[in-house]
Formats: C-alpha cells, structure tokens, sequence
C-alpha cells in the first residue's frame, strides 16, 4: 500500500474520507449512495436498514453529508458501518440556486468519476466550490466556471491552453479555442480551422488568461481572481460549452439551475 493512499485497512473495515454526492432508496430499508472520496474517487456504498429506528445512521446519511466513512468490503460492494459528520453544508438549502447548482456539481463528479491519482484534488475543489456556494463569498457563476473545468482537466478532459498548438506563441492577441481538439490557436494559425467540425469560439488576452488560471493555478489560488460582468457571461458559456462537447450527458440539475 503506497503512502500517498490515506487507506486504512483493520479487521477488514475500510476508512476514507469523502462527501456524499448521490443518495436514494433500495430496497425496502436501505439506502444506495455514492461518495466522492480522497482516497479511492468515486465509490457506491450500501447503507442497510438505514429506516431502521435504531439505525442512528439514516439521518446522517444524505446529500452533502462530508467526513470519514468507515465500510466494510465483501463480494458485493461496500458497506456503510459508521460516519463521522465533519460537516452537512446546511447553509446551501438557503438558496435555491446555489442549492441546485451543488447538485449539478454532484451530478458531473458523478458522470465524470475522476482516476484515484486524482481523487484527492478533485474532492478539494468539489469541498470549496461547496463553501463558496454556501458562504455566498463568490459569484455563482465564477464558482460554476471554475468547478467545471477544473473537474474536466482532472478526469481526462484538461484543454491545453499553453500557447497555440501550431506556431506555440504563448501570448496571442486573439486566440481560438477549438473544443474538439482541446487546444488553442492564434488568430492566424485558425485560419485553417474548419470552426463547425470543431466547435470553436475566439478568447481575448484576459478571457485566455482566466481559463489557463482556472486550468493550471494551485487549488490555493483557484478561486482568488476577480473579473467583469461580460467576462463572466462569455466564459460561462465557453466553459459550459465545452463540457457539453466532452461530457455527453443530459444533466437535468444543470437546467433547473439556469431556470431559476
């Protein structure tokens, strides 16, 4: 077992640290769910009897529920035996956008299911998008934009946004975003761009400077930029844009978002 991997395994009980980002009912008395863990990415767990009244679990146990889960493992998945609530994000049922939009964050991690390498980063970002929804210190859609590229690039879907791929200038005056290749080009490299096979939109100097900071900065500064009203609008519609070219998937939290 490798240092890096915080697994602890005793008398066959795993513990992992993790959010709980998908619930429902199973079976008569049970609950399926699945966490987004730092250990192991995403993984499905079986909560028995969680309807039980001596099953003190069944209330922990819901969306957003973050902390350390000890299971067991057999031939049929995990189990849940024990949680310990670090915390339940409370403060997202407040607004009704905010709440639907950490759903649609659920909703992605689930879809995109990032490698264990990973896990631990991804679950970062997922934690802080969560405290700024809920804090309300940010603006949603800055939140939106960096959770969904930021989870793209860790799950097999990072753009590279170093320079144009063609001529490698690094600072161009304008640049062409082309989805299908994931890659940039300077305005006159994109000339050759067939821009409907590839689903292209042109980013200015500060536009191309926002995403590279949402791709590349450290988790410490990710959420520390600032930009315009019509920045924002623009890159929300880039980046939304692009997930929906890599991740084929019809997220119905993402459109009760955008209605309310």
């Amino acid at each position: 077992m490798t240092k890096n991997m915080s697994l602890s395994e005793k008398n066959s009980k795993i513990n992992v640290t993790g959010i709980i980002i998908f619930e429902k009912k199973f079976k008569e008395n049970s609950k399926s769910i699945s966490i987004l863990t730092r250990e192991l990415g995403v993984i499905p767990v079986i909560l028995r009897n969680s309807r039980a009244k001596k099953n003190m679990l069944g209330n922990l146990v819901q969306l957003f529920a973050y902390g350390n889960f000890i299971l067991s493992h057999n031939n049929n998945g995990y189990i849940l035996d024990d949680i310990e609530i670090k915390d339940l994000f409370f403060d997202l049922r407040n607004n009704l956008k905010n709440l639907s939009l950490a759903q649609y964050f659920c909703q992605l991690s689930l879809v995109l299911r990032p490698e264990k390498y990973y896990s631990n980063e991804f679950l970062r970002v997922f934690l802080n998008s969560l405290f700024y929804l809920s804090s309300q210190k940010k603006d949603h859609r800055i939140i939106k934009m960096i959770f969904e590229l930021r989870a793209c690039s860790l799950s097999g879907y990072a753009p590279d946004l170093s320079s144009c791929d063609s001529c490698k200038n690094y600072d161009p005056y304008r640049s062409c975003f082309v989805f299908k290749k994931a890659k940039i080009f300077c305005q006159d490299c994109a000339k050759n761009i067939n821009y409907l096979d590839n689903n292209c939109m042109y980013l200015s100097k500060s536009e191309l400077f926002c995403l590279r900071h949402i791709t590349y900065s450290p988790i410490e500064k990710l959420f520390s930029f600032s930009i315009s009203e019509s920045t924002i609008n623009f890159l929300s519609d880039v980046i939304e844009k692009y997930v929906k070219f890599h991740v084929d998937f019809d997220f119905k939290s993402l459109e009760f978002y955008k209605k309310i």
